[in-house]
């Protein structure tokens, strides 16, 4: 991160002594485990024992959500939450400008994968279900004047979300994505309308986002996507960070979460839930990827961005009932430049890496390395892919385009322009697509590596 960047940071930090009484003796930035955000662990002498906090301050302006889904928001959820009696990180303090959440300490680990004995996972994933429903449980009212919209009808409850998602995408975009447009397009066309009693969803809910310790829950954490919503679409959040973050035995836990907290599983409902949490990601990234630079998580967030292109089609497929083929996909063709990227590479990770003690650089450098066989695989299979993907279109379009960008731009049209009657066409190219983008980030997709969405029955 530049230093101009973290300059903005600076002022914080005599505020959080003058705000909380003390004086700051340990500041540590933390890295990748931020979810990209800033964020800090500070403790601080006060009163000669010492208070241990976390600081949680904003995501940067590529992430075009963040003028709806603030941290304010975020900290005044917190705050109902906490008074409720729900597990969360208590607000200590906020800071308005850079927005940032000074949260009381909690004891804990956030890597479920870390936890190896099928006991003590077991134990945390009961304690997480018993607490979601108890999340589930509070009353939405409480949420109104922490800026949180309320919605009425069972359209409102299904759409509020994917309002904000759908209109900051459209605006911090300027080449939209087929699949994006098409997704979009097929959620509001199948919008369930059931009536609900609708629930504060924490919108990213799972492992990873809650911290255990000795086999229990002790907090959950990371609120700013939380809405009100149908609690189905907090449990296919559940099931999205079951991708990298297994639960094991998903159905078995769906099932248990409708034991504790009363509400019948609707599957109906979980498939068009499933399709917008894997749509939401690539619909929050895309602005990104369109402003990537050298100081920002860049390799994280183009893995994340092609692993969701694939889930949200598998998610399309699932609900449309379309039965995916596996596309052939080319064998790598080295080039004049393959052997430069191999040194690369094994400079990076062999030398390099081993040597960097901050962990904060270790991420940086991992990153790094993780482009660098982006980098490499796109040398060796970029022409192939390219030639392929013209040649779908051109079968979609009924005259293959002249370039990729002008191909994506004539498939976006053609989605707004057709009606149900080409969804299992559409569905099937998506995956295609979605498949090539994803294998020129093998090998560096970190924890998305060969994961896959676990089945619902």
């Amino acid at each position: 991160m530049s230093d101009e960047h973290l300059k903005r940071w600076e002022p914080i930090f005599p505020w959080i002594e003058a705000q909380l009484g003390g004086r700051i003796v340990r500041r540590d930035r933390q890295g990748r485990e931020s979810g990209g955000r800033y964020a800090w662990y500070v403790d601080l002498e006060r009163d000669g024992e010492l208070l241990k906090t976390y600081v949680r301050g904003t995501r940067d302006d590529s992430f075009s959500y963040v003028d709806v889904y603030s941290t304010r928001r975020e900290a005044e959820i917190l705050r109902v939450l906490h008074r409720e009696g729900v597990p969360v990180p208590e607000v200590l303090a906020f800071h308005e400008d850079p927005q940032a959440a000074v949260l009381s300490h909690v004891v804990g680990e956030d890597n479920y994968n870390l936890c190896t004995d099928p006991d003590e996972r077991d134990s945390i994933i009961e304690h997480f279900l018993e607490i979601l429903a108890q999340l589930h449980a509070v009353d939405v009212s409480l949420f109104e004047d922490a800026g949180v919209l309320i919605p009425k009808s069972p359209e409102e409850v299904a759409l509020n979300d994917l309002d904000v998602w759908q209109s900051t995408y459209e605006k911090g975009v300027k080449e939209p994505l087929p699949i994006l447009t098409f997704a979009c397009q097929w959620l509001r066309r199948n919008v369930p309308r059931k009536n609900v009693d609708p629930v504060l969803c924490q919108g990213d809910t799972g492992p990873g986002n809650f911290l255990f310790d000795e086999g229990k829950v002790t907090a959950l954490v990371d609120f700013e996507l939380a809405h009100i919503s149908d609690p189905m679409a907090d449990i296919c959040c559940v099931r999205s960070r079951d991708l990298y973050t297994p639960i094991d035995r998903f159905a078995e836990r769906l099932q248990r979460y409708s034991e504790l907290s009363g509400r019948e599983i609707d599957f109906d409902t979980l498939y068009f839930y499933n399709v917008k949490t894997q749509a939401l990601v690539p619909m929050a990234l895309a602005p990104v990827m369109e402003n990537l630079h050298a100081g920002t998580e860049h390799a994280e967030w183009i893995a994340q961005h092609v692993f969701y292109l694939r889930t949200t089609a598998q998610a399309l497929a699932e609900a449309t009932g379309v039965e995916l083929e596996e596309p052939e996909l080319p064998e790598p063709r080295p080039t004049r430049f393959s052997h430069y990227y191999d040194m690369l590479i094994e400079n990076l990770e062999e030398e390099q890496a081993p040597a960097i003690e901050d962990p904060f650089l270790k991420n940086r450098m991992w990153f790094a390395s993780r482009l660098a066989r982006h980098l490499r695989h796109g040398d060796r299979l970029g022409l192939a892919f390219e030639t392929q993907e013209l040649d779908d279109m051109g079968a979609l379009l009924g005259k293959r385009p002249t370039d990729v960008k002008a191909g994506h731009r004539a498939v976006h049209q053609l989605v707004l322009d057709s009606g149900p009657e080409r969804d299992e066409e559409f569905v099937r190219y998506f995956y295609r697509h979605a498949k090539r983008e994803e294998m020129l980030m093998e090998g560096a997709l970190g924890m998305c590596e060969g994961a896959q969405l676990a089945a619902l029955r």
